[in-house]
Parts: C-alpha cells; structure tokens; sequence
C-alpha cells in the first residue's frame, strides 16, 4: 500500500495519486530506462564525467606519455633506415623495433600502479553515483561522488591492481613474443598462438574486472566471491559481454579509426560524456545481469529497480483507477479567470486560506461543468431514444 501523505501536504499539493498510477510512468525496459536517464540528467553526466576525468588525468598523462616516448624512440633509433653508412652504429637491428616496444610498455606498467590508485577514486565514486540514477533515486552529484568513493574505493582499487598486474604480463609477454619472432628464435607458430590467446585472455580479464566493479557496488561480497562471481558472469554472458563493451566504449574507439575530423570529435564528446556514457551503459547492463541471475536469490534484494513491471494484481488495480477517470469530462483549459493563488516566499494563515479558496472555487467550476455535461449527455440520449422509438413505430406501421 502507498504511504498517504500528511494533512499538510494533502491539504497544499492536493489529492495524491497512488503508487502504481505513478510507476506506471516509469520505463517498462533497460533500454528504454538508459535512454531517459540520460536525456534527464544531461547535466548531472557531464558534471560527473568531469568529476571522473580529473581523477583520470595521471592514467591519460601515461598514455599520452607512452605515446610520444615510442615515436621518440621510432625516430632516434634506426628504424627501417639503411645501415651501411651513418652514424651512431649499431651492430644489429633485428628485432630492434620488437624490443624498444617492450621497453616503452615495461616503463608504463611500473608507474601505471600510481595512475591507478588515483583513477580508482574516479571510478568507485562514478559508479556508485551511476548505480544510483539507474535506480532511478534522487542524486547529488558532488557529494554522492565522495559517499560511493568512501564506501567502494578498496573494493575498486584491488580489483584494478589485480587487472593491471594481470595486463602487464599479458602484454609484455605479446612483446618478447614479438622479439623473438623478428629474431627467428622459437617456434613461430606457437609464438603467434600464445599473442592470440594473450589477447583473449586481456579483452576477458577486461569484462571480468568491470563486472567485479559493479557487483562490488552493489552488493557486499568477499573478495574472493567476488571474483567467481565475476568470472561467471564474464562466461556465461560471453556475447553479449563483447557487444555492450563495445557499445559503452563507442566515443574512446573513434579515436582509433584515424580520421582527424572523427579525432576531434572523440575529444570533445568524452571531454562531456566519455565516462559518464560508458558508466551508464555498463551499469544499466549489469544491474539486468543482477536481476536475471542473482536478485532472486539475495534475500531482500529488489529486482527491476527504475523500470516498471506491472505484475497481475497491479494490472487489474491500474486498470481499475484509469477507468475512473475514463467516462469523465474533463473541462478544456480555457478559463483564465480560474488560477491557484500562488503562496509568497513568507506566507501566513490568511494566504493559506487564499489558497484554499481558489481550490475550491476551481473545484465548484469542475463540478458545475460535469453537472452541465451530463444534463446535455442525459438530453441526447432521450433524443435518441425518442428517434428510436418513432423508427420502431413507423416499422410497425409497414
């Protein structure tokens, strides 16, 4: 049953709907509940998306780092050039290239723990403030940032570090693949398979440690059945883990498509909406993943938070308050002279009674309206009746 509201309320806001009549509003899928969360809190994702971004800054700083330290290298070191004359010398350039790669990302990888306990601040107070418009529940960007930040950050930051530890070794070990294939050392063939299996294995791990992002938001698990957990969903979702990865990251991968027009654009779009879009996605998709597999065992746990699933009872009762209201005539908004005396900033007894008043008036002009509607709609049916029964009678005459 609804809570009624006060006398007070009641008596200023007037009569309340009921709750099913209100969540019959709601959206009735996640689709469609991704689509109103972000047209309706266009301005609360880009605060957030800033909020994250600056947390962001030392892991981008990296990157942008690593980037530029491999063209140096591209163009200090003979790369590609002709080695018979010039200078400085090297005496072998094989698998030259291969190594600088590896030496670029080994210097990333021990200073990405740093960028990472800072991003880890970004990410657990993003997610917790995207779990909470998901569910559709009232969100003070600031401040909720900080709550889900106090509350998620050591869940976060050891399921990042686990990852990151997990990534450098999977990439290094694609680049010493890498130098022993320019080198002619090894057996080829199994050195392309384990590059492939290392790839896999980054883009699995990837899903599993977003997975372990939002089950630990949302739930309060140990670590441990956070991973299987995790790792179960990452398997058991397998296509559709790679589709929604991919549709949360669709700003970050234009700037993989190497047009410069697209480029901009890329910035400027995950300058406002990068994470706060790609936090949205996920979490909407997760919190499904939740609902399917694991809401109906958690006791107390809600399922289909946000969105509205009318079960039977709450048809017929939905059902039963429209038709109220179905056979009424409703007045057309025409009559100006009807207006709700507006309360002042300060207002008294004496204002609270104005109110009142022009309530009442606007309820007697209601009132008096249906009166007049039902005296034409009570004429008409007796001059149907009465053409009726001079059909019936002429009939009888033939």
């Amino acid at each position: 049953m609804a809570k009624k509201k006060g006398l007070i309320s009641r008596f200023i806001e007037g009569p309340e709907r009921s709750e099913t009549y209100a969540m019959s509003t709601l959206p009735t899928n996640r689709w469609q509940l991704g689509w109103d969360v972000f047209k309706g809190n266009i301005s609360k994702m880009i605060g957030l998306n800033l909020l994250t971004l600056l947390f962001m800054l030392p892991l981008i700083f990296l990157l942008v780092l690593r980037y530029f330290n491999g063209i140096a290298y591209s163009i200090t070191l003979p790369l590609g050039q002709n080695f018979a004359g010039g200078y400085p010398f090297y005496p072998s350039s094989v698998g030259l290239e291969a190594e600088v790669g590896y030496y670029v990302n080994r210097q990333f990888f021990l200073w990405l723990i740093l960028a990472v306990l800072v991003a880890a601040i970004g990410v657990s107070g993003g997610f917790y403030v995207m779990k909470n418009l998901v569910w559709t529940e009232s969100v003070m960007v600031g401040s909720d940032f900080f709550k889900g930040v106090k509350q998620n950050y050591f869940v976060v930051m050891f399921s990042l570090l686990i990852y990151s530890v997990l990534l450098a070794l999977l990439v290094l070990s694609i680049n010493l693949s890498m130098v022993l294939i320019a080198r002619n050392e090894g057996i080829r063939w199994l050195l392309i398979i384990q590059q492939a299996i290392s790839y896999i294995l980054i883009f699995f791990f990837t899903i599993a440690v977003l997975f372990m992002i939002t089950l630990g938001i949302t739930y309060k698990l140990k670590f441990r059945a956070l991973i299987k957990n995790s790792l179960l969903f990452t398997v058991g979702l397998l296509p559709l883990n790679v589709f929604f990865a991919a549709f949360a990251a669709v700003l970050f991968l234009l700037f993989f498509i190497g047009v410069s027009f697209l480029t901009m654009l890329a910035v400027l779009l995950c300058l406002f909406f990068g994470f706060s879009l790609f936090m949205l996605i996920w979490m909407n998709y997760s919190q499904w993943a939740f609902d399917r597999f694991i809401n109906d065992k958690v006791p107390g746990a809600k399922k289909n938070r946000g969105i509205y699933k009318p079960t039977a009872e709450e048809n017929v009762e939905l059902t039963v308050e429209k038709s109220k209201y179905a056979g009424k005539h409703i007045k057309p908004i025409t009559d100006y002279e009807m207006e709700v005396y507006e309360l002042p900033t300060s207002f008294s007894r004496k204002d609270l009674q104005r109110l009142e008043e022009s309530k009442e008036a606007i309820r007697r002009d209601r009132d008096k309206y249906e009166e007049e509607q039902a005296k034409l709609d009570s004429s008409a049916d007796q001059v149907i009746e009465e053409l009726y029964k001079n059909d019936s009678a002429k009939n009888e005459d033939k």
